[in-house]
Formats: C-alpha cells, sequence, structure tokens
C-alpha cells in the first residue's frame, strides 16, 4: 500500500493537538511498528538492554509508556479484514479525473488514538416486562416476564403500570394516566410507546420503555389499494431498509468494526468505495439522499428554522408513501437529532412511524448514562439498541408488506473512532437476525454513513482528512432482483471503484420505486442539484470529476497534493485571506444579525499548506490550495480550500471551512448551526 503524507509538518503533527472535550483513547498495533533486518552483536543487544533498564528506572514506568507507547504491543486493536477494494495498487479510484487513494486503517498516526471497547449491558438484569403482537388479537401484549420476575425483590404484592406517550410536538410529549396491569394487559393501538413503572412495598423497583409498531387504519388502506393495484402473477415490489451510522468512514468501520465490515464483504454486499461526502456535516449529505437539494436550496425549499419548514420538503420516504408504502424513521439522541439540532423539526411526524416521541420521554424518564457528551445507557439497552430494535420490529411487522424505513444512529460514532468498537458484535448479529427474520429476501437495504470524524487529534492527520470525506456505504439487493435484473449486479460492481455521491443514492432509491411498478422514473424527477448524478443501479462514468457531480473542491478526495512551506509569504498571504473571509461571513450573516455578538478572528499561524496538483479543466494562472490553520482569540483550528487566481491575485473559498477541534462553550450566543463554527462570543455564558 502507498505511502500517505502527513497533513501535518512533523514537528507539530502531535504537539499541538486539538482541544477536544472527550475522553482520549491511546493505542495501537504490531503493524505499526516496522520490521528491517539489522546486523546486530551480542555487545549491541546487550547494550540495548542496559540502556533499556537505566530509562526504565530514571524515567519510570508512567513516563516511558510516553516514550515507546506500550500499548502498540496490544494486538487485541488490530483485527485483519480481508477484502479486495483497490481498483489498483493504493489507490480505490483511478482515472484522469479522478485518484482517491486508499487509507491504511493501521497507520500509526491514527491507532495511537484508537482502543477497542467491549460491549457492556447496561443492566445486569433483564427486563422484568416484555412486549409481543400478537397475530390473533392484532395488538400488542404486555406482560411481566415470568423468567425475570424472580430476580426483583418482590414483597408480597407488585403494584405495576403503564403510561402511554403522545406526541405533542417535536419537542414536547405527554402521558396519559397510569393504567394498572396484573400480568398481562393488550395495549391500544394509540400506545406507540410506554413507560412501565412497577412498585413493591411502598417503593419502585422497576421503570422501563417499550416502542411498538401499533395497527393503524390508514396504514393498512394504504397497503390494501396498492397491493390490490399491483399486477398480478409478480413479485412483490422490493422495501427499502436503510441503516445508518454516523461519522463512521469506510476505513473506521474496518478498523473498529471489523466483524460487522468481514461479514458485509463476506456475504454478497456491493461497496461503493468511491463514495465522497458532498459537505460538511449530517444535514447537508442526509438532504442530498433523501431530497437530491444541495445545503442553500434545501434551506430555500424547506427551511428548518421556520416551524413547519421542513414538513414542505419532498423526502424520498413522502413519494414510497405516496405510493402504498408505510414508512418509519428513528434516530437515537434525540438534542442532535438531525432535524433538530439547532432546528425547528417537524410539524407533523414525517413517516408513519417515528420513535422520536418514545425516545424522548426515555430520555427524560429512564435511567441513562452519558459517553462522549451523549446518552448512552437508556434504561435497559444503550440508545442506538432501542433504533435498532425498532427497525428489527417494524421490518418483521411488515414483512410481507412494502415498506421504507430509515434508521439512523449517533451515539455510538459521533465523537470518537473508538466507540463504535463496543458495538461491532451486536451489528453483526443484528445483520444476521435481518436475514434470519426474512428481511433480505424482498427489501433493498443500505448500510451506510455519511461522513467520517469530523474533529479530533485524528482529524488534521492525512489519514482523517481523506476518512472524513470517505464515508463507508455498502448496498444489499434481494437474490430474486439479481437474477431478474443482473445489469444491476453488473453496474454496482463497476461502481464500487468510481465517484459516487449522496445524490447518485437519491436517484437510486428512486430507482427502486420505479422499478415497482408503481411509478415512472421520469416522474419521479432528477436530483435537483446534480443533473448529471445517476442510479447506482446504471454504470457511472469512470472519467467523472467532483465538479460533474456537485462535490466543491473543499470535499474533493480526487486531489492530489504537495506540502509547501507554511511560513512562506504566498501561504500567510492566502490564511490572512481565508481568515478574512471567515470574518466577512460571520459579519453578514443573517443580514448581520450576530455581528456584534462574535469576536472577529485574527491568524495566528498556519499549521500546514499544500499546492494540488495541476487540474487539466483549470487556466495555468489557477492553483488549488489546502491550508491547516489556527485563529486568534478562539485558538480554533481550521481546514480551508482555496482558489489563487496568480493573474488578477483574486482567491475564492471552495465549499466551507472546516473546523478541526470542538468548540462546546465557545459560540453558545449563536444558534445557527452554518456559522457558529467561526463564531466567538464576545460574552460567554456563566
Amino acid at each position: 500500500m502507498a505511502e500517505k503524507r502527513l497533513l501535518l509538518d512533523p514537528s507539530t503533527s502531535e504537539s499541538e493537538e486539538p482541544e477536544v472535550h472527550m475522553t482520549r483513547r491511546a493505542g495501537g498495533v504490531l503493524h505499526a511498528i516496522q520490521h528491517r533486518p539489522l546486523p546486530v552483536s551480542r555487545k549491541s543487544v546487550l547494550g540495548l538492554l542496559v540502556s533499556f533498564t537505566f530509562c526504565y528506572f530514571l524515567i519510570g514506568r508512567t513516563g516511558w509508556v510516553n516514550v515507546l507507547d506500550l500499548d502498540v504491543l496490544h494486538s487485541d486493536n488490530y483485527v485483519t479484514v480481508q477484502h479486495q477494494s483497490t481498483v489498483m495498487d493504493g489507490f480505490l479510484v483511478y482515472s484522469n479525473s479522478c485518484r482517491i487513494m486508499e487509507v491504511d486503517p493501521y497507520k500509526n498516526e491514527v491507532m495511537r488514538h484508537f482502543k477497542r471497547i467491549k460491549y457492556k449491558s447496561c443492566q445486569k438484569l433483564t427486563p422484568l416486562t416484555q412486549v409481543k403482537f400478537e397475530a390473533k388479537s392484532q395488538k400488542y401484549l404486555l406482560s411481566i416476564d415470568g423468567a425475570a420476575f424472580g430476580r426483583y425483590p418482590v414483597g408480597k404484592q407488585l403494584h405495576c403500570c403503564y403510561m402511554s406517550v403522545q406526541r405533542v410536538d417535536e419537542m414536547k410529549v405527554k402521558y396519559t394516566k397510569c393504567q394498572t396491569f396484573k400480568g398481562s394487559i393488550l395495549l391500544p393501538d394509540s400506545a406507540e410507546g410506554i413507560i412501565v413503572k412497577c412498585d413493591s412495598g411502598g417503593r419502585q423497583i422497576y421503570i422501563n420503555g417499550h416502542a411498538t409498531v401499533p395497527v393503524k387504519e390508514a396504514v393498512q388502506q394504504r397497503l390494501r389499494m396498492a397491493s390490490e393495484a399491483d399486477a398480478k402473477g409478480y413479485q412483490r415490489p422490493p422495501s427499502v431498509l436503510m441503516l445508518g451510522i454516523d461519522s463512521i468512514s469506510r476505513v473506521n468501520l474496518i478498523r473498529a468494526m471489523p466483524k460487522t465490515a468481514q461479514y458485509l464483504y463476506d456475504n454478497g454486499w456491493f461497496e461503493l468505495a468511491g463514495y465522497n461526502k458532498v459537505d460538511d456535516n449530517t444535514f447537508p449529505n442526509i438532504m442530498a439522499v433523501l431530497t437530491g437539494y444541495n445545503l442553500p436550496n434545501a434551506m430555500h425549499a424547506c427551511s428548518p428554522f421556520v416551524v413547519g419548514g421542513l414538513d414542505k420538503c419532498d423526502y424520498i420516504w413522502k413519494q414510497y408513501q405516496q405510493r402504498g408504502y408505510v414508512t418509519a424513521y428513528a434516530e437515537d439522541a434525540v438534542k442532535i437529532n438531525t432535524f433538530n439540532y439547532l432546528k425547528k423539526g417537524f410539524k407533523n411526524p414525517p413517516a408513519d412511524y417515528y420513535l422520536r416521541p418514545y425516545l424522548s420521554a426515555a430520555e427524560s424518564q429512564l435511567d441513562h448514562t452519558t459517553v462522549n457528551g451523549l446518552v448512552h445507557c437508556l434504561g435497559y439497552l444503550t440508545a442506538a439498541e432501542h433504533v435498532y430494535d425498532y427497525g428489527l420490529e417494524f421490518t418483521r411487522r411488515f414483512l410481507n408488506e412494502t415498506y421504507f424505513g430509515f434508521f439512523w444512529t449517533n451515539t455510538h460514532s459521533h465523537s470518537d473512532i473508538s466507540q463504535t468498537s463496543s458495538m461491532d458484535s451486536y451489528m453483526e448479529e443484528y445483520l444476521r437476525k435481518l436475514v434470519r427474520q426474512g428481511t433480505m429476501e424482498n427489501t433493498v437495504v443500505v448500510f451506510f454513513s455519511d461522513h467520517g470524524m469530523r474533529f479530533g487529534p485524528t482529524r488534521a492527520t492525512w489519514s482523517g482528512h481523506l476518512e472524513e470525506r470517505l464515508p463507508a456505504i455498502f448496498i444489499w439487493l434481494p437474490q430474486h432482483l439479481r437474477r431478474s435484473h443482473p445489469q444491476f449486479v453488473r453496474s454496482l460492481q463497476l461502481n464500487r471503484n468510481r465517484l459516487t455521491t449522496p445524490y447518485d443514492l437519491h436517484l437510486t432509491m428512486k430507482h427502486i420505486l420505479a422499478i415497482s411498478g408503481r411509478a415512472e422514473m421520469e416522474s419521479l424527477g432528477p436530483a435537483p442539484d446534480c443533473p448529471q448524478c445517476q442510479s447506482l443501479l446504471t454504470p457511472v462514468s469512470p472519467q467523472r470529476s467532483c465538479s460533474d457531480v456537485g462535490i466543491a473542491d473543499h470535499w474533493c478526495t480526487c486531489w492530489e497534493y504537495d506540502t509547501i512551506s507554511s511560513t512562506s509569504k504566498e501561504s500567510r498571504m492566502l490564511g490572512k485571506r481565508v481568515v478574512s473571509y471567515l470574518n466577512n461571513y460571520v459579519a453578514e450573516f443573517r443580514n448581520g444579525t450576530f455581528a456584534k455578538l462574535c469576536a472577529p478572528l485574527s491568524l495566528h499561524s498556519i499549521k500546514s499548506a499544500f499546492r494540488a496538483h495541476h487540474n487539466a479543466l483549470d487556466p495555468d494562472e489557477v492553483h488549488t490550495y489546502r491550508l491547516i490553520f489556527v485563529t486568534s482569540p478562539n485558538k480554533g483550528q481550521y481546514e480551508a480550500t482555496l482558489r489563487h487566481n496568480h493573474t488578477d491575485d483574486s482567491v475564492k473559498v471552495t465549499g466551507s471551512v472546516s473546523r478541526l477541534n470542538v468548540y462546546s462553550g465557545e459560540a453558545d450566543c449563536m444558534n445557527d448551526f452554518a456559522a457558529k463554527k467561526y463564531c466567538y462570543c464576545r460574552k460567554k455564558k456563566g
């Protein structure tokens, strides 16, 4: 594998780490140590041993770990995944228009911050209550689990009751009166989530929550009408299941979730190794998938800052719903939900089954723990497991119907490259459960992410730069689709090593809907902000460039860069220009609304500077640069891509400017996610 260049100067690569409010995880692998045969004598070996012993006692073990990093010898951090993803040695995509380099998952610059984490159950006891859908009554039965009963401190009497969770709006829920029950009780169809409490001897001994997927007559009628209208004698139209994990790059999936990755590689899933994000964070990348809009046009079409604004967009799940599918959307960590963090959320539930009200109640009512600032355990399960269980139940309930489900988790992957390793065995088994349940027989499944880790100590490395822009994505096609449409298989095989985008994924979802026979592709429309994008079930051009498919230079991984002096006159000039751009952006943002709240930034230093190899499509006088720089007074670490015209000396910032270190507490006076990372509040709260 070709060696990659560091994005940081060697002298500053780790000595000035970004200020990250999380637990730093040190680690390494045997693979990171380069072994070379050296001629040694007995005297040399003896001398090294004496030196080692002297240093150990002189420095002490704690200090010696900093010199040698003994954790690098912990081989359990390094788990090999057998796969072949490159189109040629060292490249995932290789053409005259785009060359995306492969990243070694086990490079020491990243592995020194990675440590595999073991899964731990949230509770030692099994839940006292359970819910199960009964085919005969077509209702959920809430019951006491007799097997678990003896493990709880139950006295002479046990009193249990449940409250149904009801949505008021995106931020509020209300509860019904606590309904008592003994042994078991059938839940009403209106109960989509419940909180159960039990007490004995005057004290509460149990509290838990259960999410359900009850019968809704309007949904059943829609499914019946669509089924009756389908062509007789043909295979039922395929369903769609989208399983998303926030902030996990293709490379970190291999590094942190090797069992899951190996399962995907070994069981006929189609990888898209050249899948490149189109913008900075979750919202614009998910909007590209769900609507085909880029960020500015999404903000215009369905402003997230106005109540009811987000409801206006024609999400892909709406298009499925309008054509006879049942829909579901679930996401953990309610405070940072994609459509709610610094946004108004939905006025009406966006899908037939919506988990947010239940999770809002669970976070409020149940015992919970936090890891890296996000909810981790939530009652008897992790927050992510609530989402995964809901997805499993939704697909089980509608196994013989047509559905579109979107299930997204943040809590085990958002803030740390190591934490998601704790869910590796769980996720592998989860995918196997879907198979055993029969879900995969008639469902197109997309296992994907929005981007890689966007901040933290690994982000400013060359590996971190590429990982942030290349999220994981695998697609499953049911066997009957592979047989009836062999061209789909061939297209996905070809597209593995071609530049692809979230806009292509959007059009793929439309293509799946079109082959259902319930819609024509033309009636579903294009991806509005990527006219040249296309379904991934057709071969994309091997000569695609980022400009062809709506990817700004700043997010494009097709570029090859050379390191240039970070202290040169040109580098300093470019650094000052981009800081001036940031100040103007904040000052003019929302017609100057925030100008007086944020202190102006100044250039403190340039940590690294790079110049891209010349693109044949660019004028000779235009050069592309990438800078990593630090500003004052906020000690903000940023990354920017600029185009410098040497003829007229103009400088253009492409894409947005990335913030590489966290800024919690610095920008609390700003409630707009687009400009928040550039603001340093003149007045701090508290």
